[in-house]
């Protein structure tokens, strides 16, 4: 596709971009989302003004909002990377069958973005939303989807781990200090190719543990990642995989192709 014909996509999706980090930080004006994107004014007030026409942002004086009608575009994300309403009914049978909340992930740049969760039963809480952005260092499918990447895409990794903490590109981050001994990247990919899965023994918070296996299309990529998340309070991190890997590989089989 010629680069051309791409450019206003990509410039919408900055715009929105910039809009749905104001959403959790405050308020933002068009003259932010030129500071925010770099894109020039003429531009910018052009994309909003498209985005408004079509229902996906709201003007409140001279505040920009997004709109609920915003998650067409997610859903038509959902249905061009084959998460169905059966993938989704699915994950919630495993979750009961194995009484661990499951989860399914997609590479997003350098991050991974969960797309589909089901908790178990009786769990109180969930640790992490639909839609939320981790760092692929710090979540078992970071170690899947990082075995497809380039030189490029590593060197870019490592400027970004160098540059300090990484709440700012991950709010969904829980608070407080990353664990102090974070195992190595490269290390995990290579030890998830060779095993065919990935462990998150307390990567994100003390307590969490999680195994996370790939689920290939036809031509073998890793299309998104299966996941399922306990507790230390019930599980060691070796001891999750043990009681859930033959299920987990199972049902990516079924999912994958």
């Amino acid at each position: 596709m010629p680069e051309e014909s791409v450019r206003p996509l990509e410039r919408g999706l900055a715009v929105l971009r910039a809009l749905a980090v104001a959403e959790e930080q405050g308020q933002l004006r068009a003259g932010d989302l030129v500071r925010a994107t770099g894109l020039a004014r003429s531009t910018v007030d052009r994309v909003v003004a498209t985005l408004a026409r079509i229902g996906y942002v709201r003007a409140r004086g001279q505040q920009l909002h997004l709109t609920p009608r915003l998650m067409e575009l997610g859903n038509a994300y959902l249905a061009a990377s084959g998460l169905t309403g059966e993938v989704a009914a699915r994950t919630a049978r495993l979750a009961d069958e194995l009484d661990e909340s499951v989860s399914l992930a997609v590479p997003d740049g350098d991050g991974v973005r969960f797309v589909t969760q089901a908790a178990r039963r009786r769990a109180m809480s969930v640790a992490f939303r639909i839609g939320d952005l981790l760092p692929p260092e710090r979540c078992a499918p970071g170690a899947l989807f990082a075995d497809a990447w380039g030189e490029e895409e590593w060197a870019a990794w490592h400027a970004r781990v160098a540059a300090g903490p990484a709440r700012e590109a991950f709010p969904a981050l829980p608070p407080g200090p990353a664990p102090s001994a974070v195992p190595d990247l490269a290390a995990r990919v290579a030890r998830a190719r060779e095993t065919g899965w990935a462990l998150d023994d307390q990567l994100i918070e003390p307590g969490l543990v999680a195994v996370a296996v790939p689920v290939r299309d036809s031509a073998g990529r890793v299309r998104y990642a299966l996941s399922a998340v306990s507790h230390t309070s019930r599980h060691t991190a070796e001891g999750l995989a043990e009681a859930v890997l033959p299920r987990l590989r199972a049902e990516a089989a079924r999912l994958g192709g």
